[in-house]
């Protein structure tokens, strides 16, 4: 590799060449580069397409040929076609010596092979080559080189779910950014990032702040894409909070942004995913309304009218009936065009989501081969790409459908072991998984599968069941509310209908306490305690925490997440 400077120029926000600089003679890489700065994407992309023979013709190894290389990737970036563009550039690097590159131009080239493997689902290939190239000298790297590396290192750590990680790099990025002229942009798709980093560090205040700040930042430009992250990114948070109908809102507002002009984005098959998993909760919370009203209709008598009986009843169960459908009918009409988006990218994570979210819905209504084909899908795709973090989900996934099994009796009196040790084989494989990874929720919906497991029909392992339950409460932040801690609360439950309290106790009493610790065998006491001590209050929390000596924060935190909770109606203080 020859011996040269990198560029002198100093560029605005996110650009490699300065506004004066010319790569190929004319204005329009200025132009493109000024366009990117102030997030103007519509124009710049008019621009790219009126550029297309000029920089078609150019190679990497051309005298700023890696410098326009490495603003397509940038382009790419922000919806201009997709990263076949940018392979097809990188692939005419074969037939040439990479020993004629200077460090200048070795540099961009190898920034965008780390932005070509970001967007393949090559998170790790990413993360090498950045590594390799951020411990370079400021001499070979300046700051905006040095502020994209970052931030595209921090994304990348962020799909494996090393969130410290991520948000190290992130935070340099950050700092980077802010000391550059005109880099409003570039900070507030930094702040994007960052948001979901806090958000999963049990922040969610913090991280809504982040994106307002974000979308101020962004709110003079077009950029569709990074104000559809925006409120994609609010739905997963207030969904988080159980509000699912406000989540819906977000992720409506997400897709009607990337439509605007990117109808076939993965970000928006990423936001239809997302969309059509709060519908299938919603469907869930409509199922059983419908249940518990049918229930009681059954037991009153269908004079009763209080239970929703007579013509009036009979017409909000059909038309609840008719809800549900729907619900279920959109989340998988959903699915399927989130499954053709990223077919047609070759988005793979993006489509084993979209495949393990279909599975969901197949289970939820008992369809269980199909259920197992979209899992088997789901896992083929996370097997092919090393991913970890999806492997981990599908097999949550395939334990509960096993576990399904299991429960409704399916198939012969042989095949039931089957069933049952299958099912258990992949939660605790789910669990292993995520126990490699740092998202706390998809190891707490594995320990909760493999509770469900363990206390089924089969192996009534009830000890095993309540360590999966302690395991799962201690991964909780005091804001879920959703359905996570339903299930969560379901379990507790089932333990509590087949253990008792009163045999909690007595185990207890007895020194009994199956490898927990004394601050363990505390929070348990407290979440058996308080919720009745609650009720007897008259469900105030104000007067629990002042008969008992405790924060009312703790006493709130308790009863929601208590058994008990699940069985009344309203926190008061």
């Amino acid at each position: 590799m020859k011996e040269a400077k990198a560029s002198g120029a100093r560029a605005g926000a996110g650009t490699v060449l300065g506004r004066g600089q010319k790569p190929v003679g004319g204005d329009w890489f200025a132009e493109l580069a000024d366009c990117l700065r102030w997030r103007r994407i519509e124009k710049g992309m008019r621009l790219l397409d009126r550029a297309e023979p000029a920089w078609m013709a150019l190679k990497p190894t051309d005298k700023h040929g890696a410098e326009v290389l490495l603003m397509l990737a940038q382009w790419v970036d922000v919806g201009y076609r997709d990263a076949q563009l940018l392979r097809e550039r990188l692939d005419i690097l074969k037939g040439c010596a990479r020993e004629e590159l200077g460090v200048a131009a070795y540099v961009r080239v190898r920034m965008t092979e780390a932005f070509y493997a970001l967007s393949s689902d090559d998170a790790d290939g990413a993360i090498r080559i950045l590594g390799s190239l951020l411990v370079m000298e400021d001499g070979v790297l300046d700051a905006e080189l040095r502020a994209l590396g970052n931030l595209w290192k921090g994304r990348a750590h962020r799909k494996k779910a090393d969130y410290d990680m991520a948000r190290e790099h992130l935070g340099v990025a950050l700092e980077i950014a802010k000391t550059l002229p005109e880099s409003e942009a570039l900070v507030a798709i930094i702040k994007i990032q960052q948001a979901w980093i806090v958000f999963q560090h049990g922040d969610s205040a913090g991280a809504m702040q982040m994106l307002s700040e974000a979308e101020v930042g962004l709110k003079k430009t077009d950029h569709w894409i990074a104000l559809g992250n925006i409120e994609s990114a609010r739905g997963r948070i207030v969904r988080r909070h159980g509000d699912y109908a406000l989540a819906v809102k977000h992720f409506d507002r997400a897709v009607a942004l990337y439509e605007i002009s990117h109808p076939n984005h993965t970000n928006l098959a990423r936001a239809m995913t997302n969309l059509s998993f709060v519908k299938r909760l919603l469907a869930a919370q409509l199922k059983r309304h419908i249940d518990v009203t049918a229930a009681r209709r059954e037991r009153t008598g269908r004079s009763d009218t209080a239970a929703g009986a007579g013509r009036g009843g009979e017409s909000r169960l059909r038309e609840f009936h008719r809800q549900y459908q729907e619900l279920y009918r959109s989340a998988i009409a959903e699915l399927e065009r989130a499954k053709q988006i990223c077919k047609l990218h070759g988005e793979h994570s993006g489509l084993g989501s979209a495949l393990l979210n279909a599975g969901y819905l197949h289970l939820d209504v008992g369809d269980l081969g199909m259920a197992a084909r979209e899992a088997e899908q789901a896992l083929e795709i996370a097997e092919a790409n090393h991913n970890l973090l999806l492997r981990a989900r599908v097999c949550t996934l395939m334990g509960m459908i096993e576990n399904a099994r299991v429960e409704e009796l399916v198939g012969s009196a042989q095949e039931i072991p089957r069933y049952a040790r299958l099912a258990k084989q992949h939660c605790m494989e789910a669990v292993r998984l995520a126990q490699s990874t740092e998202n706390k929720r998809v190891l707490l919906n594995a320990y909760v599968a493999l509770g469900e497991t363990a206390a089924n029909n089969f192996f009534h392992d009830y000890e095993l069941a309540q360590r999966c339950v302690d395991a799962a409460s201690g991964l909780l932040e005091p804001q879920d509310a959703d359905y996570a801690v339903d299930e969560l609360n379901a379990l507790k439950v089932k333990l509590l209908k087949v253990v008792g309290i009163e045999d909690t106790l007595r185990a207890w009493s007895q020194g009994i306490i199956t490898g927990k610790s004394f601050q363990e065998v505390t929070e348990q006491f407290a979440q058996l305690v308080i919720p009745r001590v609650w009720l007897r209050e008259e469900k105030k929390i104000s007067r629990v925490a002042k008969k008992l000596a405790m924060s009312p924060q703790k006493v709130r935190r308790l009863v929601k997440r208590s058994a008990a909770a699940e069985r009344v109606v309203g926190v008061r203080e």
